[in-house]
This record gives C-alpha cells, structure tokens and sequence, in this order.
C-alpha cells in the first residue's frame, strides 16, 4: 500500500463532500505535491477526476444532474447580467468585490427572471422565497464563498468562482460554434 500523507482521511473526506481546497488551506500542499498519486487514488477508488491548479484543487465527477452546481451557475450568471447592466466589469467584479446579502437578495427578488428560473433553483425556498443565506452556506462549505467579518451579512467569492467561469464560457463558444454552423 502507498504512504499517504497524514491528512488522508481529511483530504478524501473534504474532496468527496464537495470542497474545494484552496491554496491558503493546510491541506492544499499535501495534496498539491502528490497529484498525482491522488489523480491516481480518486480516479481508481471512485471513479472521480482530480483537478488541481496552483489556486485550488477539486473533484469532478461524471454526474450531469449535478442540482447544486447547476444551481450556482444560475445564481452566477444572474449576478452577473445585474453587474453587467451597471456598466461594471462583472468578472473583475466578482473576483475582488465583497456584496451585501441585503443587496443581492432584493436584485434576485425584483429580477425579471424570478418567477421563470430562480424558484426552481434552490435559490428559493420552498415558498418560492429568496433564501439566499441557506444558498450561500452550502457554497461556503464548498470554499467558493467566504463570509467577510463574523455575521452573514456580507460575502465575497473565492479563486474557486474561475473554474465557474471557465465552464460558463465554455458553454457560450459551444453555443456560438453551433450557431455559426447551423448558419
């Protein structure tokens, strides 16, 4: 059997929950430096894909119904067409500024887009109500958002919101390929 570090257990139990462990982490080293050992483990113990980049490191999985992360993007690309009908560098944006739940929660609320997508997302509550503290917890279980100060007043995203990005705007030249075929 390999020596696995002393963080093992830690480390797959964190991975396979979701989290994405990023680079200030304790745990980002041991996993950094053996990557490969632990592509190998994931891969042949799970049947997950490790992705590890100097800012984080995260499992990915085959699973297409993936709700959350579906989810995520919504509220992602939502924040986003708001920021970007403010005249703002939306990416830029996201990377470095923190938000007010206040703020957020009232945008999602008056979007047109409420009663068409965001209450099918776990978003809303089962009412259909904005809760956006619940969705925001479960992404700070994930290392994607980070609450700033000690209420869950404010928020900012982490490094991790890149990989986000890097799906969305791959699904957008997927699109416009197909778009510029069809024409």
């Amino acid at each position: 059997m390999l020596p696995f570090p002393k963080q093992h257990k830690e480390i797959t139990q964190q991975l396979l929950n979701g989290k994405f462990i990023l680079e200030n982490d304790e745990l980002f080293t041991p996993i950094y430096l053996d990557r490969e050992m632990y592509a190998d483990f994931f891969k042949q113990t799970f049947e997950y894909e490790l992705i590890a980049t100097t800012d984080y490191v995260y499992l990915k999985s085959t699973n297409e119904k993936d709700k959350n992360s579906r989810d995520f993007l919504i509220f992602l690309a939502l924040l986003c067409r708001e920021l970007d009908k403010d005249g703002k560098d939306f990416k830029q944006e996201i990377e470095s500024e923190s938000f007010l739940v206040e703020d957020i929660t009232t945008f999602l609320s008056e979007s047109s887009k409420k009663r068409e997508i965001i209450e099918s997302t776990s978003i809303a509550n089962n009412k259909g109500d904005i809760d956006l503290v619940t969705f925001l917890n479960e992404w700070q279980r994930r290392n994607v958002v980070q609450y700033v100060g000690n209420s869950k007043l404010k928020f900012r995203f982490t490094k991790a919101v890149g990989l986000f990005f890097d799906f969305a705007t791959t699904l957008a030249n997927e699109k416009l390929k197909d778009e510029t075929i069809e024409n």
